[in-house]
């Protein structure tokens, strides 16, 4: 049973990854974020934490990520953050919880800082950007820059990976060991006697 609990839970963590980074590539390449994928990062924190109830402040994740929710809407209004960036942001934020909220945030709002001087940076340039090799994507980012329209789910995308590096390490180093303990389980192959002198 344990080992059950251990894979669901390594599946539900590669889920929660692939639909952070699908969220970010939707951004990037739409400046939309669907509201299933945040909604879907948000139900899929449900089984994480009932299978690590007894491990893990589940409340203190919760609040801490409603809290960040209440904080984007509130970007939301004022707009500084799209719909999607707020709801994106806020259903990463029940995965963090203490201590990695605070360094999310944090490598949120740096990343963002970042990213958002050096798009207006570029922008000066746009003209050339346009008519240069540049891949789509980055004379997409460019021109919306130009109106002043981010993709905040990229440093989002970004944040959240490095906050949460240790965990998917871990559950990595324990999904190789389970595999070299189930290798080392394999029944050994007799070779009969007679075949070891042929």
């Amino acid at each position: 049973m344990a080992q059950f609990f251990f894979y669901a839970s390594a599946a539900l963590l590669f889920l929660f990854v692939l639909a952070v980074v699908y969220g970010a590539i939707c951004d990037v390449t739409s400046y939309t974020i669907p509201n299933r994928v945040s909604y879907g990062i948000l139900l899929l924190f449900v089984p994480y934490a009932i299978i690590h109830w007894a491990a893990m402040p589940v409340l203190a994740h919760v609040g801490y990520g409603l809290v960040t929710t209440i904080i984007c809407i509130v970007f939301w209004q004022l707009r500084w953050f799209g719909g999607g960036d707020a709801k994106f942001v806020g259903a990463i934020s029940f995965w963090m919880g203490p201590p990695k909220i605070l360094i999310f945030v944090l490598l949120l709002a740096v990343i963002s800082i970042a990213f958002v001087a050096i798009l207006r940076f570029v922008r000066q340039w746009n003209f050339f950007v346009q008519a240069g090799a540049a891949p789509n994507v980055v004379k997409n980012m460019v021109q919306k820059a130009s109106e002043n329209a981010i993709p905040y789910g990229l440093p989002a995308a970004l944040a959240a990976r490095v906050a949460d590096a240790d965990l998917i390490l871990t559950v990595g180093r324990r999904i190789e060991r389970q595999l070299r303990i189930l290798a080392g389980r394999r029944p050994a192959v007799v070779v009969a006697p007679e075949q070891c002198h042929e």
